[in-house]
This record gives structure tokens, C-alpha cells and sequence, in this order.
């Protein structure tokens, strides 16, 4: 059984009598061993992603009040419940760092759904004050977001972007994972495109608020292969696409449009080998098929 190292002697009395306290270690200067490290990390990322799948089941009941200003006042909540308690003193123990990963999750996702929920109010206060005074209910209708139209093959841009499930693993994006399962990228496909056989499914068209790290490198790659594997069968030019990474991603909040077009196809190769790196990613093969497909690239088997 794996030891649990308490950081003060009386936190002993948490635990009963001596007799007890055999695998118990009250020294926080105590080092702790690699594998020891290695099964706490692997403890909080198993934690950390199934309470990304999990999401939003503990708080299913918030995201879905179309009192816009009481979701926010019920997310501010939650978050700070999260925050509060998002910490541990003076123990050590696996399922605690499982628990940490799958709270961390959730605030992770919460603050992002906050994050766009104020996006779409009539009137973004810069912060929300709460309030025991009635609110009165707002109930908005986003407008309809013009989408790009598919005359490629969709399975085949699904079956490209489905990477998006993977792509927090590779070096250049340097971040963690927001899309979490196939759904959520195919939500996304049917907030950014259109076709004609109607395999994407329409979503209104939202903003995300996305983690730091480098995720524009993935996005760049995807909607320009987008863009060349389209382009042979319509005339819609770069910079609607780059338009629509603009309107739906932070990472572009400080990119001007003409900067994005002109190096949106830049950081290509990293992203490709990262890419054919991830060996264990059931989508790595299906992406790098497709974009051999593109001549500029020049992919080799």
C-alpha cells in the first residue's frame, strides 16, 4: 500500500490511535520517489479528462436556464466552489489528485462556458455583480452565422478535423485538450460549414475561449487544407475562412485578417510531423491521407 506523507504532526490525530499510523510519513520535506510522482501525475490527468467527458452533467441544470444573467450567477458560484476547493494540505494520496484533476476539469470547462455566455448577452458587463434582487429573464436568439459551404467530400473534412481530439498531444499546440470526443468536433464542423447531404448537423455559431498555448497551429492547418481541398470546386477565396477562425477562436483575438492570410499556411510543416508523431492517435493516419491529397504540401508516405 502506498505511503500518505502528512505536512504537520498534529494532523496525526486525523487518523485515530498509533497502533494505525504504520503507513503514515509525517515529514514534508520528504522526497518523493519518481514512481510515486508518475502514479500522482497519472492520477490527476485520469481525473482531469474524465471529468472533461464528464462535463457538464454536475451542472447540467445551469448551462441549460435561459435566464442568461442567473446562468452566469449560477456559474460564478460553481467556479468559486471549484476554486475553493481545488487544493490539498498535507496529504499525498492518489485519489486525492484524481479528485483535484476531475474539479480542475470542470472549472477549466465552466469558465470557458461562462466565457461565452457573456459573448452572447445583449449588454457584457465586465464583471457580474451578484445580486439577491430578482432579475428579470433574457432570452436571446443568436443570428444565423454564415457558414462556409462543403463541395468536398465531408467525410473526408471530418475525418481531418476529427484530430482536434489529439491535438493537445502535439509539441507545437503546447496546451490541453478542449475538444474532448468526436461530438464535439462534429458540433463544431456544423457551426463553421455546410453541405449539401446534411451529414453536419446545424449548431448555432459560438465563440471559444480557448486554454493557452499555441491551438492556432492545428486551426491554421485545418481550415487552410480545408480551404485547398475546397477550392477546386468553388470559388470562395482564403480570406472568408480566415475570417471564420477569426469570429470563433481567441487565439486570433489580436490577428488582423490580412496577417492570417498571409501566414496561416507558415507553421505547415512542424504541425504535419507532430502530427505523424502521434502514433497511438486513432486520427493521425486518416489526417495525413487526406493532406497528401494537397500537392502544395507535398506529404510523402
Amino acid at each position: 500500500m502506498a505511503p500518505v506523507f502528512v505536512s504537520e504532526p498534529n494532523l496525526l490525530a486525523l487518523f485515530g490511535k498509533q497502533s494505525k499510523l504504520d503507513n503514515i510519513i509525517v515529514d514534508h520535506l520528504f522526497t518523493v520517489g519518481q514512481n510515486y510522482v508518475n502514479e500522482l501525475r497519472g492520477k490527476f490527468e485520469q481525473g482531469y479528462f474524465e471529468g472533461m467527458k464528464d462535463y457538464p452533467g454536475q451542472i447540467v441544470s445551469a448551462l441549460l436556464n435561459p435566464d442568461l444573467y442567473q446562468k452566469i450567477k449560477q456559474l460564478d458560484h460553481f467556479i468559486k466552489f471549484c476554486a475553493d476547493h481545488l487544493f490539498f494540505e498535507g496529504f499525498a494520496v492518489p485519489s486525492c489528485m484524481y479528485a483535484l484533476g476531475f474539479i480542475q476539469a470542470y472549472l477549466v470547462r465552466a469558465c470557458g462556458e461562462r466565457e461565452n455566455t457573456l459573448r452572447i448577452m445583449p449588454h457584457q458587463p465586465a464583471a457580474v455583480v451578484l445580486s439577491n434582487e430578482p432579475q428579470q429573464p433574457v432570452i436571446v436568439v443568436p443570428g444565423e452565422y454564415d457558414r462556409i459551404p462543403l463541395d468536398y467530400s465531408v467525410d473526408e473534412i471530418i475525418s481531418l478535423w476529427l484530430i482536434l481530439v489529439d491535438a493537445w498531444k502535439c509539441k507545437p499546440v503546447n496546451s490541453i485538450q478542449v475538444f474532448t470526443s468526436e461530438a464535439e468536433v462534429l458540433q463544431l464542423l456544423g457551426m463553421l460549414f455546410e453541405d449539401k447531404d446534411g451529414k453536419l448537423e446545424r449548431h448555432v455559431h459560438k465563440f471559444f475561449e480557448l486554454p493557452p498555448g499555441n491551438y492556432e497551429r492545428i486551426l491554421n492547418l485545418l481550415m487552410h487544407a480545408t480551404y485547398k481541398l475546397n477550392t477546386d470546386r468553388n470559388n470562395i477565396g482564403l480570406e472568408r475562412y480566415c475570417q471564420l477562425l477569426i469570429d470563433t477562436f481567441s487565439c486570433y483575438s489580436k490577428t488582423k485578417l490580412e496577417s492570417l492570410r498571409s501566414n496561416i499556411n507558415k507553421e505547415r510543416g512542424n504541425i504535419v510531423q507532430s502530427i505523424s508523431n502521434l502514433t497511438e492517435s486513432p486520427y493521425s493516419k486518416n489526417v495525413l491521407k487526406t493532406l497528401r491529397k494537397i500537392n502544395e504540401y507535398r506529404i510523402r508516405e
